[in-house]
């Protein structure tokens, strides 16, 4: 309750500096009147997204997908992964040893500010915007692929990894890792956020040395599948011209493995391609999610709905609600929290249920099939509401990353930022969250209309078909946008 108060008493970029607001992302030093009532915007912007599905009906059966050339080629020569990887290995140690030995503040601790602010919100915007570079730059996922090459020349064996957990290990991840985000404060602490990497970074490498290396970033190293995931949306496609032997993560069926890079990685180096495609492409052209992927894809956007829902004022009244009835959920108020947000994945997940239900009956098909189809279909809104929700966060808080990493140990060796820049107009802010929102939105339809015809034989019966779930990304709209405009207005 303290921490969700001062979030919204938040009226400058300087009250960041106090940890507790720090993870609660207000877009705070926005001074914006709205020239008509949020919901108005937001029940356009639901019109518009309900009129993109008679527009994917018009289309017919466009289910292709214009690419560029390769762009590898050109960039291969560089060497760039090798690069990346010892550039975010230095930056590891440093925010190590600043998390360890380094200043308390949130701000000034590279621990901090790094992972909560620079790497988290940054993987998620680069990977949805620009494409997968996780993979390519990781530090841990350069030290897993090296363990695993090392025990193979050993003669060491590998365990099955079983099928039905799919992507449910990194689903436990994220929800473990929002929880330290968002509820649990002393997750904002240096010395404890560094202690809890150190032990996730002892846990994946015991992972990928017992399932493979390939296996388990695919479905249990969280910001690899977050990665991939957002990377679905994104406009750089990686691919193999003529794939040789089976894919070491288990993935492809495909004699053109697209967006694999355990496929990429293991082939000759001609063979590798990286093209430009269309936003959204990747959700039907890429491998299927996996057990548990519908869920892990929810549980990104319910999350990231929840850190702005919990900025509101709505968000304090229900805190109060149920404060005045308990003494004892006054003094816990981390449990009220933990039980709010599990509430808000967990309708976000049976909604989709519900509307995916309707949606096989219509199509003749089982609830199980027809959300291994369609939860793909979901990630342009996840990566949408992603980047809308968080890109000011990393305008605003990132001007404080040079100053914590060049002094990791706090000794005054650079200067401070004591006024950070906050001259981001807010009604751009707004217009550029509805613009990314309905965006995100229509790519949505649009690619859940191509997956129907992939089921049905007309592009009349396939809109038919998903306009449940048409209505349900109708309803996504308008709640992403009263959320943001709610957490916009309070700033």
């Amino acid at each position: 309750m303290r921490r969700r108060g001062l979030a919204l008493a938040t009226a400058s970029v300087a009250a960041l500096l106090l940890p507790g607001a720090a993870a609660a992302h207000a877009v705070s030093g926005i001074d914006y009147r709205f020239p008509l009532p949020v919901w108005l915007y937001g029940l356009a912007a639901g019109l518009a997204v309900l009129l993109s599905a008679p527009a994917a009906t018009l289309a017919g059966r466009a289910t292709g997908t214009r690419t560029s050339g390769d762009l590898y080629g050109p960039l291969r020569r560089f060497h760039l992964g090798r690069i990346a990887v010892a550039l975010a290995s230095l930056l590891l140690v440093d925010v190590v040893a600043g998390g360890l030995f380094g200043p308390e503040d949130f701000f000034e601790n590279p621990a901090t500010i790094v992972l909560w602010v620079d790497f988290w919100v940054g993987l998620g915007i680069v990977s949805a915007l620009v494409g997968n570079v996780w993979d390519f730059v990781s530090p841990l996922n350069a030290a897993g692929r090296f363990l695993e090459r090392t025990l193979a020349r050993r003669g060491s064996s590998v365990t099955p990894y079983p099928t039905r957990l799919g992507l449910w290990p990194a689903t436990v991840f994220l929800l473990v890792w929002s929880w330290l985000e968002l509820v649990w404060d002393p997750g904002k602490e240096p010395r404890t956020l560094v202690l809890i990497l150190l032990a996730y970074i002892a846990i994946q490498l015991l992972a990928m040395v017992t399932f493979g290396t390939e296996v388990w970033l695919a479905r249990g190293e969280l910001f690899t599948v977050v990665a991939r995931t957002f990377a679905r949306f994104a406009p750089l496609e990686l691919y193999v011209r003529e794939p040789a032997g089976e894919c070491r993560a288990l993935l492809c069926t495909d004699e053109e493995r697209i967006g694999c890079p355990s496929c990429w990685l293991d082939a000759a180096s001609q063979e590798r391609g990286i093209r430009l495609r269309p936003f959204g492409a990747g959700v039907r052209r890429e491998a299927p999610l996996g057990p548990g992927g519908g869920t892990f894809v929810l549980a990104l956007l319910a999350t990231v709905v929840y850190d702005g829902f919990s900025q509101t004022q709505t968000y304090v009244d229900l805190q109060s609600w149920f404060v005045d009835r308990s003494v004892w959920l006054a003094v816990h108020d981390s449990f009220l929290d933990t039980v709010l947000g599990a509430a808000i994945v967990a309708a976000f997940v049976l909604a989709f249920l519900a509307v995916v239900g309707l949606v096989s009956r219509l199509e003749h098909a089982s609830l199980a099939d027809a959300a291994r189809r369609y939860s793909p279909t979901l990630i342009p809104i996840a990566a949408v509401y992603f980047v809308s929700h968080y890109f000011l966060f990393l305008i605003y808080a990132g001007q404080f990353t040079t100053a914590a990493v060049l002094d990791p140990f706090g000794r005054e060796w650079v200067p401070d930022v004591e006024v950070p820049w906050k001259g981001v107009p807010g009604g751009l802010v707004w217009y550029l969250q509805v613009g990314l929102i309905v965006w995100g939105h229509v790519v949505a339809v649009f690619e859940a209309h191509r997956v129907s015809l992939g089921v049905l034989p007309g592009a009349r019966q396939a809109a038919l078909a998903q306009a449940p779930l048409v209505l349900l990304m109708v309803g996504y709209t308008f709640l992403g946008l009263w959320v943001l405009g709610q957490v916009l207005a309070a700033a």
